[in-house]
C-alpha cells in the first residue's frame, strides 16, 4: 500500500489528499454541500478519478462523522450529511472507481493517526480526546481501536463528570463543559454586546482578565476531571488531547497540576504510571487517520 486518496469529511468543507508512503504529496479541499450527499459523493469521486488519471492509486480512505462500521463500510448513524446514513462507502467506491476503500469515524481517526504516526506511536493502549465542538475521542485497547458493540466508543463528551442539576441532563455532559464551543459560550453570555472567540479568551486570561481566568479554570477542571475518571477506568499509557485548544502553552501544566490534587493518597500517583500530551496532528489528523486505518484495514 503506497499511494491512497484520502478525505476528511467536514460540515464546512471536505479536505482530501494524495498521501503516498505517509507523506502527503499534493491536497485539496472543496465545500460540504450538507443537504445534498450525492453532489458530495460526486466530488470526492471525481477527485479520486483526477488522482488515477495522474498515476496508479491503490485505494481510497475516508474519515467520516457519525457512527461507522469500519469491517462492513458501512455508515450507520449520527452523520451530518444527507444521505450518507446507511451509505455503504467501501461498495459505493468500488463500483464507481474500482479501488478498494475504508471508511471510520473522525475521532477515530484522529486516533489511529495518533497510534501510527503520532505522540502515541509505540503505546499499547492509549486514549484520544479530540476537543471542538464537543468533546470527541477514541480508545487503542492492546494496539487496536476498540470500537464498541454499537461502534460508540470515545463517545467521551458524554459523560457527566458534574452530577445532573436540571430537567435536561443533556445539557451537563462533559461537551457543555469541557470543549472549546462550551468554553467560548460561558465566557460570551456573561458579556454585554462582545462577542469573543477561544483564543481571545486565552489570551484576555493570560493578561488577568478575571472573567476569562475563572471560565479557562473551570475548562481545566472539568477537562481533568474526565481524564481521572478515564484513567482509572481504561488505565492507558498516554492521553493524548486534540483540537486547537491543545496547543495552548499552559493546557498540559494545567492538567497536570489537577490531576496530581484529585488523585487518592492511598492510590497510585497517575502522573507516575500515564502521559498526558498533546496530539501531533492537528488539522491533517483526519487524513493521516484515514491512510493509517486503510493500512490497517486491509493487513486483516
Amino acid at each position: 500500500m503506497n499511494r491512497v486518496v484520502c478525505f476528511d469529511i467536514g460540515g464546512t468543507s471536505v479536505k482530501y489528499a494524495l498521501i503516498e508512503n505517509g507523506k502527503i504529496k499534493c491536497r485539496g479541499r472543496f465545500a460540504t454541500n450538507r443537504e445534498n450527499g450525492k453532489d458530495v459523493l460526486g466530488e470526492m469521486v471525481r477527485v479520486v478519478n483526477e488522482y488515477k488519471e495522474q498515476d496508479a492509486v491503490d485505494g481510497v480512505s475516508i474519515s467520516s462523522p457519525g457512527f461507522v462500521d469500519n469491517r462492513t463500510g458501512q455508515i450507520l448513524s449520527g452523520n451530518i450529511i444527507e444521505g450518507f446514513n446507511g451509505l455503504n462507502i467501501r461498495d459505493y467506491f468500488k463500483e464507481r472507481t474500482g479501488l478498494p476503500a475504508a471508511v471510520e469515524n473522525d475521532a477515530n481517526c484522529a486516533t489511529i493517526a495518533e497510534h501510527a504516526l503520532g505522540n502515541g506511536k509505540g503505546y499499547e493502549n492509549m486514549v484520544c480526546m479530540t476537543l471542538g465542538t464537543g468533546v470527541g475521542g477514541g480508545v487503542i485497547i492492546n494496539d487496536k481501536l476498540y470500537t464498541g458493540n454499537a461502534k460508540m466508543a470515545g463517545e467521551f463528551g458524554f459523560m457527566f463528570i458534574n452530577g445532573i442539576h436540571t430537567d435536561r441532563p443533556e445539557d451537563e455532559i462533559l461537551s457543555g463543559y469541557a470543549s472549546t464551543r462550551s468554553l467560548v459560550e460561558a465566557v460570551n453570555a456573561e458579556l454585554d454586546e462582545e462577542k469573543i472567540d477561544g483564543k481571545e479568551i486565552f489570551d484576555r486570561a493570560e493578561n488577568g482578565d478575571a472573567l476569562c481566568q475563572k471560565k479557562v479554570s473551570d475548562f481545566y477542571d472539568s477537562l481533568a476531571m474526565a481524564i481521572y475518571n478515564l484513567a482509572y477506568i481504561l488505565n492507558p499509557d498516554i492521553v493524548l488531547i486534540g483540537g486547537a485548544v491543545s496547543m495552548q502553552p499552559k493546557l498540559l501544566d494545567e492538567i497536570n497540576t489537577r490531576i496530581e490534587y484529585l488523585t487518592p493518597s492511598f492510590s497510585l500517583n497517575l502522573l507516575d504510571i500515564m502521559k498526558i500530551d498533546r496530539c501531533q496532528f492537528l488539522n491533517d489528523a483526519g487524513l493521516y487517520g484515514a491512510y493509517a486505518n486503510f493500512a490497517e484495514t486491509f493487513a486483516r
